[in-house]
């Protein structure tokens, strides 16, 4: 609009050069009119590249709508398929959940047994140290019936078992 204003202005300036030009006028009105026409050719470059700028910003505002409408498409999408996702993320969970339980089972499971294998284990070794105990005092009795047996004046063996004791000192 500024444009035509401008370029009609240059145009009746023009006109107006032309006018006086032909007229009998004083080179001093030429001279301003042609300053005139300058600033109107001045004027009119100034509109022109405030044109072009308006252009340019509108061109990258468009550029920009059309980012964002791409952006909004995306996100409408991700909405309409975030009940989908949220379907299969809990479905996971659940999986993940009954794993867990399972796996919390087999370790209190684990856990039990080890108690009762430690408890096992606890009355092994108080049996076996019972047993060597007794082993202990019955090679100490053998020893003992040895040393008997050789201070004695040589007598006949008896020729009677002994039930309770074997050679290796075990009772059964």
């Amino acid at each position: 609009m500024e444009k035509a204003k401008l370029a009609s202005m240059l145009v009746f300036l023009s006109i107006c050069l032309a006018v006086l030009a032909g007229c009998s006028k004083a080179a001093k009105e030429r001279d301003e009119a042609r300053t005139e026409l300058e600033k109107a050719k001045a004027q009119l470059a100034k509109a022109n590249a405030l044109l072009e700028q308006a252009r340019n910003e509108r061109d990258q505002l468009q550029e920009n709508i059309t980012k964002l409408l791409e952006a909004l498409a995306n996100t409408r999408q991700v909405l309409a398929d975030a009940p989908q996702n949220q379907e299969l993320l809990q479905g996971r969970i659940n999986e993940l959940t009954e794993r867990l339980n399972t796996a919390v089972a087999t370790a209190n499971e684990a856990q039990t047994m080890v108690e009762n294998l430690t408890a096992q284990l606890k009355e092994e070794t108080e049996t076996i140290q019972q047993l060597e105990q007794e082993n202990k005092e019955l090679q100490a009795a053998i020893q003992q019936l040895e040393e008997q047996t050789e201070q004695q004046p040589s007598e006949e063996p008896s020729e009677e078992p002994q039930e309770d004791v074997e050679e290796d000192g075990e009772e059964y």
